[in-house]
């Protein structure tokens, strides 16, 4: 979060001044990327996210968007992402306790549920209702990924922070690697002279804030500011102190908040300052308020903004003031006194003074390194140091922040999904034995890297749903690199670019060893993939292969070409299956489909007066055998992706299908996490590879792009399409003449009825324009219909190698409603 209110108030003092996007002509400039999306997803854009799913379906649209205008200009970009929380920033959560952004979700979904649609009398068919809240941001830590492999594709430089992006920032421009920043508020709490708040890239100008004009502005000196901010809340301090009123709570009327903490905070401030002549700080006012937690609050803040550690030109991670006071800026930095530095100096000068080292022959001699001064428990403010590799592979995208910051936290947090209540087979998938070794097992690799203090430090794992809280057993004997240190994939045919399913269908077999070293990223990946099955079980320490792989070969063997997407999803639908924790056509008990409205129909919709809708939610019409059916095929059509980039998704929800996709993203980050995880222990460990050669980002980006299962998963819209069109076609039962009316008549009821393909206003995209055409509806359903087809062989081999999997039965009720399927496409 940016500093609370500030924003707002610089623009009302009309201290945000108007620049040309030309005067930046062959600059590089740094990008915060939250605040970056949070000026493009403002309150009023993707309402519908944390209810669909996956990424912003319009933000390639955008970045490509603007990346055209900095290549016009020629100014380079380098997007920089914030990385771990500090322990400012974490919160413990009570049992059952949820956020406010959940709380929201949760309240929003029950209005809907309560909500009839056709009572709206809306111009469109949209249900208006916003599942963001107007102090929420876009949640980037569950998008980063998908991030990475947009600035990939773009060829984009980007680096995920040790921790916070402003002060990241603030040092490569201190550093002379960037010209000019554009990012939040948050910069003014740093050395920066001045950045860029806001770009217009339509009409190409930016506005940018001058700090010095702010401070004189508001007649503060930089301490009074600092505080000021402190006290109001910012990123580094998140809690804003409770002496202010309460913001009311947003209605329909007014939706935004009407307070502005910062002008009622610098009332406070320009008072304390005129009874108590005091112009140095706000530290009287804090300790006159006589809280202890306050005044504690406000000493951590002050260290958090002084000591966040930022990574360097050398690619090491040093506090932030040790960093400015090596590039000579010496403000506001607390130095040792000279008595003290003698004293002090053995200790102290080689963690933060940087290099001591006495000159050689005829070099010139440097001005001594004066030490600053740093807290002894700055780890408790901050965070638990971890080594600087481990930092270097977090800038690049190779290790998950989630492990990480549990790591240095010592508990994991496991939050609810995004449909926020809790479904029986979800509690079960997260609660299984199985991913409780495999949490053992990736902590035990990354640790096992660390200190001995990491490797004897246990972690917990706390559940939102209940008290018990689990320990891990991560200290396992022997440990899990020697268990897999021996496992290898190499060919000489082997390239550059990794298939997933060319490595089932070539690769898994022999013996998995080799003598010769790993030069090509597919024998590195493919290497890594099969340590990561080895922690999955799918293989065990006889080098034998589980069902789960065999299926795999198989139909990467029989079944023709399957896209590299396509195959992670059949490999994600197998480990779903393999739990046991979910049936795929049995319907949800907990949560709702599809609103009836939006499956009305009648034979002529234009003269004959639609019927009288039946209870929103209740299943009227249709068999529970149809039902079945309809929920396999609408779970398996929501896999595929809907090729639509509206800026604001206006159409039908699914609970039901957000629960399911929550299901299959859980398995897809963890099996991203262990390869992650692997992947840094085989190049750690230098086993037999040539990654420790390489010489430029490239190699590195190049390594990461490789990576499967790297994205979030689809968000759940072609199963909407598909649970709409096939309801609507077995409603036409008693009035439509033949099976190709029934079609016709159901395809355009989803693209005239529910998606509005012919009123330019709805669903628009970045350009202005409808963003769902018939012809992308009619595509993407049967690219849908292909999938199921590959579905069924997958099952059909499923069944022949192992029957746990895919019974008789259940085969049987797959091929039943293939048939039911082939009826109406």
């Amino acid at each position: 979060m940016p500093i609370n209110s500030l924003e707002s108030y610089l623009f009302e003092r009309k201290l945000a001044n108007t620049g040309s996007i030309e005067i930046l002509t062959n600059s590089v400039i740094g990008i915060d990327v939250e605040h970056y999306l949070s000026r493009i997803y403002t309150y009023k854009k993707e309402q519908a996210l944390p209810a669909i799913g996956g990424i912003p379906t319009s933000l390639r649209d955008y970045i490509k968007s603007d990346l055209q205008v900095f290549q016009e200009f020629n100014i380079k970009p380098i997007f920089v992402v914030s990385g771990l929380n500090i322990q400012l920033q974490s919160k413990n959560y009570k049992t059952n306790e949820l956020s406010g952004h959940e709380q929201h979700v949760e309240n929003v979904w029950k209005r809907l549920v309560s909500k009839d649609p056709s009572q709206l009398h809306h111009s469109h068919n949209a249900i208006i209702e916003n599942f963001r809240t107007f102090n929420e941001p876009l949640q980037i830590k569950k998008l980063i990924n998908d991030i990475i492999k947009i600035f990939l594709e773009f060829k984009i430089d980007y680096l995920v922070t040790p921790y916070d992006a402003s002060f990241q920032l603030s040092y490569l421009y201190n550093s002379k690697a960037i010209d000019i920043i554009y990012g939040s508020t948050d910069l003014l709490l740093t050395r920066i002279d001045k950045f860029i708040l806001g770009m217009e890239f339509q009409s190409k100008d930016f506005r940018f804030i001058n700090k010095y004009k702010v401070l004189q502005e508001l007649n503060l000196n930089e301490r009074q500011f600092l505080d000021l901010c402190l006290i109001v809340g910012c990123n580094l301090q998140p809690e804003t102190f409770p002496i202010f009123p309460p913001i009311p709570k947003p209605n329909p009327l007014q939706p935004y908040p009407q307070l502005s903490y910062f002008k009622i905070g610098l009332d406070m401030l320009y008072q304390y300052s005129q009874f108590s002549n005091d112009t140095s700080s706000l530290l009287g006012y804090i300790m006159s308020l006589n809280n202890n937690r306050l005044l504690e609050l406000y000493y951590k803040g002050v260290s958090a903004l002084k000591y966040v550690p930022v990574i360097n030109q050398e690619g090491y991670v040093e506090l932030y003031n040790v960093a400015m006071s090596k590039l000579g800026i010496t403000s506001n930095i607390d130095f040792l006194d000279e008595e003290e530095e003698e004293d002090e100096e053995e200790e102290e000068l080689p963690k933060v003074a940087g290099d001591d080292k006495t000159p050689a022959k005829g070099e010139s001699s440097a001005p001594p390194t004066r030490s600053v001064k740093i807290p002894n428990d700055i780890h408790d403010i901050i965070s638990q140091r971890l080594p600087p590799e481990l930092y270097f592979y977090q800038s690049i995208g190779l290790l998950p922040l989630e492990l990480l910051e549990s790591i240095t936290r010592g508990q994991l947090d496991v939050r609810p999904p995004l449909e926020v209540a809790l479904a029986d087979s979800y509690k079960k998938l997260v609660t299984a034995r199985s991913y409780q070794d495999l949490l053992d097992y990736q902590y035990n690799l990354i640790t096992q890297l660390l200190a001995r203090y990491y490797q004897v430090k246990k972690i917990r794992v706390k559940y939102w749903f209940k008290d018990d809280v689990l320990e891990l057993n991560n200290r396992l004997t022997p440990p899990i690199f020697k268990r897999i240190d021996k496992l290898f994939i190499q060919s000489d045919d082997s390239g550059d670019s990794f298939q997933l399913n060319n490595f089932f269908k070539t690769k898994l077999s022999g013996e998995f060893t080799t003598t010769k070293e790993l030069k090509t990223r597919e024998d590195v990946i493919s290497t890594v993939l099969l340590r990561a099955l080895y922690l999955h079980g799918i293989l065990n320490d006889k080098n034998e292969l589980s069902s789960v792989a065999k299926i795999l070969i198989k139909f990467a063997n029989e079944v023709g070409t399957v896209e590299k997407e396509e195959f992670e999803q059949f490999t994600l639908l197998l480990l779903l299956l393999q739990s046991k924790t979910l049936v795929l056509n049995e319907p949800s008990k907990e949560f709702t489909d599809v609103s009836n409205y939006y499956k009305q129909w009648s034979a002529d919709q234009g003269q004959v007066p639609p019927p009288p809708p039946a209870p929103q939610y209740k299943k009227e019409g249709i068999s529970t055998d149809e039902l079945k059916k309809i929920t396999l095929i609408s779970r398996i059509f929501s896999f595929n992706k809907f090729n639509i980039s509206p800026i604001n998704y206006q159409g039908p929800l699914s609970r039901s299908l957000l629960s399911f996709r929550s299901h299959v993203e859980f398995l897809n980050k963890n099996l991203l996490n262990s390869l992650q995880v692997v992947l840094v222990d085989l190049i750690v460990h230098q086993e037999q590879n040539e990654i420790k050669l390489y010489a430029s980002k490239e190699d590195w980006y190049s390594l990461v792009n490789n990576l499967p299962f790297f994205k979030s998963i689809n968000n759940y819209l072609m199963g909407v399409v598909a649970e709409i069109y096939f309801e609507v076609c077995l409603k036409q039962k008693q009035q439509a003449s033949n099976e190709a009316q029934v079609k016709q008549n159901a395809m355009n009821h989803l693209s005239d009825f529910v998606f509005q393909v012919n009123l330019p206003t709805f669903n628009i995209n970045v350009h202005g324009t409808n963003a769902i055409t018939k012809d992308q509806l009619v595509q993407d359903f049967k690219r849908s219909v292909a999938f199921w087809n590959n579905f069924v062989a997958l099952s059909e081999i499923a069944n022949g190698v192992d029957k746990n999997l895919v019974s008789d039965k259940f085969l049987g009720e797959i091929k039943d409603t293939g048939e039911f399927l082939q009826k109406y496409v």
